[in-house]
């Protein structure tokens, strides 16, 4: 047996063209475009040497594990290069850690629809839906990554490579859902309304025969996640009795755990504000230099299910990282690079707390 589809994930994420593993390899390129498109199938040997050349174990090229692509991203890759690198990297995170969670038990006290029971078509509704079904409390979502989690889904932690894209959701059918949010992001206001645009994707266009593509599929996905984390009624009520200046929304953004920006798209998609009033607060934004870093830090929030896991995995079982790489299926050197939140390299001092 040999897993086309994984290794070009393996290849992907290491950010390899064909010719380029072909020369690391050195192995005809010619063959590798053979082997990957499943028309012919390598010995053992060159097996050993197409996992040297990407840093697997062979094991994992000779496996049937199921390969996927991450169905939505929150942003776009500026090449198609670096788009199949956050690829790779994201599947065999994935893969990974789908490893590390085989004997744990996830308390899931929610759940995500289902198509006996599916989510409202309409993403105002959905949300309204989603937050009515996980017991949201009324006001700001405090944690919304543990909401998620508290569903089931694998809300994960992973380096993606690249800087343009903050987070990613992907689905096995049959299979739990997950969440990535890119360990390079360090606005917890953006990542925040990022996870939730990944969720509207999840909820919104996964099982739906009818369900938009393209940009149409990801306005639904940016509508859910406003009105998720800004629920029309309220903020209706906010917007009625304030003057929205900068000034007044920096408060609102401390509250609300979302960027200024977002809240005048909300306020202008409700129609509590006009065109006018809308660009001279986009102008505004823009003079003071907030178009990319905002005033006033937002916290990122922090998943718990697969650092649990991983904390289980050296307490009670007793694994080293090492050991624990090895139940992953890939180096530790190659889990640390992906899950650098989770992991440390090998042979880096390991990080203690004195009193």
């Amino acid at each position: 047996m040999f897993n086309t589809a994984l290794l070009r994930t393996a290849r992907e994420a290491m950010g390899l063209t064909q010719t380029e593993l072909a020369q690391r390899s050195g192995l005809p390129q010619s063959d590798l475009s053979r082997w990957e498109r499943g028309l012919r199938t390598p010995t053992p040997e060159q097996v050993d040497r197409l996992a040297a050349a990407v840093e697997i174990p062979a094991t994992l090229l000779a496996s049937d594990v199921r390969v996927a692509v991450p169905v939505h991203r929150a942003a776009k890759a500026e090449t198609k290069r670096v788009e199949r690198l956050v690829n790779g990297r994201l599947e065999l995170a994935r893969l990974a850690g789908s490893q590390i969670l085989q004997d744990v038990d996830i308390s899931a006290p929610f759940e995500f629809p289902t198509p006996d029971d599916p989510t409202p078509p309409d993403p105002e509704d959905a949300a309204d839906a989603i937050r009515r079904v996980w017991r949201v409390p009324p006001g700001p979502i405090q944690d919304l990554t543990a909401h998620i989690e508290s569903a089931g889904a694998v809300v994960m932690r992973v380096d993606f490579g690249a800087d343009s894209i903050l987070a990613a959701y992907s689905h096995v059918r049959s299979d739990q859902r997950w969440l990535f949010i890119n360990t390079r992001a360090t606005d917890g206001a953006r990542v925040r309304f990022s996870l939730a645009h990944e969720l509207g994707h999840a909820l919104l266009h996964w099982d739906r025969f009818d369900a938009p593509a393209g940009k149409d599929a990801e306005r639904e996905a940016h509508r859910f996640a406003a009105a998720l984390l800004l629920p029309r009624r309220e903020m209706q009520s906010l917007f009625a009795r304030s003057r929205l200046t900068l000034d007044e929304l920096i408060h609102v953004r401390q509250q609300w755990k979302v960027s200024i920006q977002a809240l005048v798209m909300r306020a202008f998609d409700l129609e509590m504000i006009s065109e006018y009033q809308r660009t001279r607060l986009w102008k505004q934004i823009s003079t003071r230099g907030w178009r990319r870093v905002e005033p006033g830090p937002i916290d990122l929030e922090e998943p718990t299910i697969m650092r649990d896991a991983v904390t289980l995995h050296r307490t009670q079982h007793g694994y080293s990282d090492e050991e624990i790489a090895k139940v992953a299926g890939l180096p530790l050197d190659r889990l640390a690079d992906l899950m650098p939140d989770y992991f440390l390299r090998a042979g880096h001092p390991t990080l203690r707390l004195v009193d």
